[in-house]
């Protein structure tokens, strides 16, 4: 295990495959250095948590435009518009989405240039459970067997809001590239990925069975358990996420900004 440092930043990493802690940094008053430090570590761990970053939704904004445009969110979901935030969407108890996300997925995948980031901020905790896992999709890819992987490249996949929702979709292939590495990464999800282009249902279901849990093997994974005023950040093409589910009736509240609309770019 490797640990970056600079003067007063410390990067940790915190699973095998995927995830890094950040320690030493003010998110909203970085240097250009600090921030170059911070988009080399994502691109390298895929998600990263800032620690202790307190409450403040322009702490928030501004950390998160310095990745780049903002996206406000989707119509369906509640955000900070009255007070002046309308980037920043609510997702909690109190409004029924938090329920939404327990399953694994890419945010807003069924959009045609879904957003490359999202950028959470903790607000209020239940006493217990309430944590969220996050999955490496290179590795996803990599366990893939050769035979396998070389039918992928060039299938594309139909994502939808909602499984009868024809009109809120887009075609996205199964194997994307980074823009910046190179490095390649399975890109379906089980929330959002409805089929596979070009191939019968059975045949479509079978793969997306196959594909659908590969990507989410343990070994792949990092689960953050959450403390008020934390940050997190993913790549969001190359990573998925599952918010967990296990908190009954107790209040959990958690803002999202999304950062840098862009269509995944086809690994071939």
């Amino acid at each position: 295990m490797t640990t970056l440092e600079q003067p007063t930043l410390t990067i940790l990493p915190v699973a095998g495959k995927i995830g890094a802690e950040v320690h030493g940094l003010d998110v909203s008053a970085l240097t250009d250095a600090e921030f170059d430090a911070v988009r080399d570590a994502l691109y390298r761990y895929g998600v990263l948590f800032f620690p202790g970053q307190g409450l403040d939704p322009a702490t928030h904004r501004v950390f998160a435009q310095r990745f780049g445009e903002v996206v406000y969110p989707h119509e369906h979901l509640a955000n900070l518009g009255d007070a002046g935030y309308r980037e920043i969407s609510v997702i909690g108890t109190e409004n029924g989405s938090a329920y939404q996300a327990n399953r694994w997925h890419c945010d807003v995948s069924w959009r045609d240039t879904p957003s490359r980031f999202s950028v959470l901020h903790m607000q209020i905790l239940p006493e217990v459970g309430g944590d969220t896992m996050w999955s490496n999709q290179y590795a996803a890819l990599d366990a893939v067997s050769a035979p396998l992987r070389e039918f992928l490249y060039g299938l594309t996949a139909t994502h939808r809001i909602h499984p009868t929702a024809e009109h809120v979709q887009a075609r996205h292939p199964l194997v994307i590239r980074h823009p910046v590495t190179g490095a390649e990464a399975l890109f379906v999800n089980d929330l959002f990925t409805h089929h596979i282009d070009g191939l019968t249902a059975e045949e479509s279901a079978a793969l997306l069975g196959l594909l659908k849990a590969v990507s989410i093997r343990p070994e792949f994974t990092v689960r953050r358990r959450w403390q008020v005023g934390d940050i997190a950040v993913w790549d969001n093409h190359f990573v998925q996420h599952n918010a967990i589910y296990d908190y009954g009736d107790d209040a959990r509240r958690i803002h999202r900004i999304e950062v840098g609309p862009e269509a995944p770019v086809p690994a071939r």
